[in-house]
């Protein structure tokens, strides 16, 4: 049977054995990545009609089963308290619940149900877009036509705004979208990472595998059809297979090759070379390495279907994002998004360049990215996240991870259910009340732009008066979980309120009489977390024994309110008592160095230790040695990775940082300062509570707290677990409870096991006076900690 030609206005196929079908929605989703699946549920959760269409059997994209590669997000950007929150957070802490040991299929199903648990989304998997249509003036998609192989189905999506989630953007490509390959010119943006002459190259894939012990010899022969055999020497000085194999067992992320090729069209050749070149180093490490010995019984019980992709097409907005607006942190009045991975180039020659090595520059500080970079310039109601933004090839270099894309799409997801709402193009949002009503439903929604002060609409709570059971005091007895010897030079971070500082006072011990030597930074004006200007030293006498305190006189002015350092010099005499301590005090080392990840800002890195599981390591993933934990092993072992640390330290003047009243400034995460209410230590015989009292009775529609979920914890660039299932500082159980006009009180909500940062409580009070929240436990934490308190007006009309 001949079929005839399919136009791209056609609804439906002529073949009678075909079956096509028609859908309507208020917003397509193409690509069931992240960035896919937060545009997805975003818009969704705030009533839209929303197709998600993905041409693969499972969600994730390069975080799915078939290509496990682990998600990164803003962790190298030199402040500690960058990690995501919102819609990626709410899926990560699902999974450390359900899938504590980070299995990849516990983590698909993680996805799928957080996409099907939306009555509002509609789910199509194994169905690829082949065509679309667009309207008469051909600058806006009408409809697109896309083809599940399994059903031999064809569907039709019709919708006002659609989003291109796809990585390689087959829906702006087929819609004649403008866009760019390649590597700019220095010239163009003035980029000092690029060449004089701009290329083609793009960064090249890479396929995973995992290897397991099967407990009985395994042998391994290279299959002829690949063609080459490894040894040492073919591995290059930045690629140390051998140490890098435990204790993932696999997952190299420099098994890439293919950037010098067409990463979109020549995506199944350069799979078949990254797939030779894996079980080669698989050969090498069994039959070769020094790790083949112990290898004996191991096999491969894993490989990748589908490479990982880094880089293809990028499409042009109304702005095109720059290495240099990242580096400076430039100012957006329409940022909807952040991020904070480094720039990350992969040479385009991949593995077979021993030469040019991968390398990732750290960011002096977070950036934000602004909605002009989300949508086509050209295409009036197509929308962009993921790896496809309009960004240039560095620019993409840092913002192509995937946590960064999970963000890209929360914020377009928020972004089309204004469009739709308002019946206006994505354009029409970027400026004045549109971009302001957008940042501050992002903000309600725990989606953090980096630096943005804006009122949430709304949100009552600041005009209340704050009080609680308690605060946490520098004064309290401190609780040592340890030593850390001075075997080189160490750091506190500290926040600074006051306009001096008389003296800083160390818990350390001494093995003899000696002397220690200091150092008191301030941090830099952008807020991150390194030193700067030093603004003062000196030595003080440190007499021998255990547990004294030591007061350094640092007696200094303070000239900007914020991030300060105290940096001690190598000692190894002294040990300094390392305590558990809320956000704001933190404990760093130097940091070793590293030719291909350099950082420019800072030559120090956090003790944010993972004890008692397969290493420990730093917040850089570098091994590390643990301190003294003085009793406190078997805590250490479970808590650990997820705890602030730092030293015993009291400062004089004390710094009142963690006063009940800033759960209600417009801050839901560390700043400048920590933006966090924490209560004294506690065993919770008696819940500790915070309060909001007004003066004149208020109706209240909604309830929304933001706990502390341990915001400078990275979940590892791995598929290794976790020996908890809840991040400790979380509260689990806690009541809501209203006190009205007449003096009656009402229990508005009453949880157990929580183990979420964001909990929003719907409710429907009149007359409320008072309105506290009453913590009766945490999953570890002996002390309350909560970011932000909101209660909500009634809807206006």
């Amino acid at each position: 049977m001949t079929h005839p030609a399919l136009s791209p206005a056609s609804s439906i196929l002529s073949d009678p054995h075909m079956k096509t079908i028609e859908h309507q929605h208020d917003f397509t989703v193409i690509g069931g990545g992240l960035a896919g699946i937060c545009a997805a549920v975003t818009a969704a959760r705030q009533g839209l009609r929303v197709a998600l269409v993905q041409d693969r059997p499972v969600l994730g994209g390069n975080a799915s089963t078939e290509i496990r590669v682990p998600p990164v997000g803003a962790s190298q950007c030199n402040f500690a308290y960058s990690r995501e929150t919102g819609l990626i957070e709410e899926l990560f802490l699902n999974n450390l619940r359900r899938n504590p040991t980070w299995c990849p299929e516990g983590w698909n199903l993680e996805l799928e149900s957080l996409v099907r648990s939306e009555a509002g989304l509609d789910l199509f998997l194994n169905t690829a877009v082949c065509e679309l249509a667009m309207n008469g003036g051909g600058d806006r998609i009408d409809r697109i036509k896309a083809y599940c192989s399994v059903d031999e189905t064809w569907h039709q999506f019709s919708a006002p705004c659609f989003a291109d989630c796809s990585g390689d953007g087959v829906v702006g490509s087929l819609a004649g979208a403008g866009f760019r390959m390649g590597v700019e010119a220095r010239s163009e943006f003035d980029e000092p990472m690029c060449p004089d002459k701009a290329t083609g190259d793009t960064m090249g894939m890479s396929l995973h595998m995992h290897a397991r012990d099967a407990g009985r010899p395994m042998p391994f022969e290279l299959p002829a059809w690949v063609g080459m055999e490894l040894d040492e020497d073919d591995f290059g000085p930045y690629r140390p297979v051998s140490e890098h194999f435990f204790p993932d067992t696999g997952g190299f992320w420099w098994l890439e090759w293919g950037g010098a090729l067409d990463t979109v069209h020549d995506s199944t050749k350069i799979k078949e070379e990254v797939q030779r070149i894996t079980l080669a180093v698989w050969d090498y490490l069994k039959n070769r390495s020094p790790l083949a010995e112990k290898l004996a019984t191991y096999e491969i019980d894993w490989m990748g279907a589908v490479p990982g992709k880094r880089e293809s097409r990028r499409f042009e907005g109304d702005h095109i994002l720059t290495m240099n607006e990242i580096g400076a942190q430039a100012d957006f009045e329409d940022a909807v998004a952040y991020g904070g991975w480094g720039f990350d180039h992969h040479p385009p020659d991949g593995f077979y360049d021993k030469v040019n090595p991968s390398t990732h520059q750290y960011l002096r500080g977070p950036h934000n990215v602004p909605l002009r970079s989300l949508y086509a310039r050209d295409v009036s109601n197509l929308f962009l996240a993921g790896r496809n933004i309009s960004a240039t090839h560095y620019a993409l270099s840092s913002t192509r991870v995937m946590l960064t894309c999970a963000q890209l799409g929360e914020a377009v997801g928020m972004a089309a259910s204004h469009a739709v709402r308002s019946q206006c193009n994505p354009r029409d949002l970027v400026a004045g009340g549109a971009i302001c009503a957008l940042q501050s439903d992002l903000l309600r929604a725990d989606h953090h732009i980096h630096a943005l002060e804006l009122p949430i609409e709304n949100d009552i709570a600041p005009e209340a008066e704050v009080t609680a059971s308690s605060v946490f005091s520098e004064g309290d007895p401190v609780e040592s979980w340890g030593t850390d010897r001075l075997r080189d030079e160490r750091m506190l971070q500290l926040p600074v309120v006051t306009d001096h500082i008389d003296s800083l006072a160390l818990l350390v011990d001494a093995d003899r009489d000696t002397e220690l030597r200091f150092h008191f930074h301030q941090g830099p004006e952008n807020g991150s977390t390194y030193p700067e200007e030093r603004l003062t030293g000196g030595a003080v006498a440190v007499p021998s024994g255990e547990s004294r305190w030591i007061e350094l006189p640092v007696d200094t002015d303070i000239r900007r309110p914020g991030w300060h350092f105290l940096v001690l010099e190598k000692n190894q005499d002294v040990a300094i008592h390392v305590t558990e301590t809320p956000p704001g005090r933190r404990w760093y080392y130097p940091r070793p160095a590293d030719p291909i990840r350099p950082n420019p800002f800072s030559a120090w890195t956090a003790r944010s230790l993972v004890i008692g599981m397969t290493r420990a390591v730093d917040a850089d993933g570098a091994r590390v040695t643990s301190p003294d934990w003085n009793g406190h092993a078997e805590k250490a072992a479970s808590l650990s990775a997820f705890l602030h640390f730092g030293y015993g330290c009291r400062t004089t003047p004390e710094q009142p940082v963690h006063h009940p009243s800033v759960v209600v400034n417009p801050h839901s995460r560390p700043t400048l300062q920590p933006n966090l209410w924490a209560s004294a230590a506690t065993f919770f015989d008696r819940p500790e509570w915070i309060e909001l009292s007004w003066q004149s009775p208020r109706s209240i529609s909604e309830v929304q707290i933001l706990f502390d979920s341990s915001l400078h914890f990275h979940f590892w660039q791995s598929w290794q677990g976790y020996p908890v299932n809840a991040i400790p500082s979380l509260v689990s159980d806690y009541r809501i409870v209203a006190t009205h006009r007449d003096g009656s009180t009402s229990v508005v909500a009453e949880v157990t096991g929580n183990h979420q940062r964001n909990r929003r409580h719907q409710v429907d009070l009149e007359d409320v006076r008072r309105l506290r929240v009453e913590i009766v436990k945490t999953n570890g934490l002996s002390r309350a900690q909560i970011y932000s308190l909101r209660a909500f007006g009634p809807p206006s009309t």
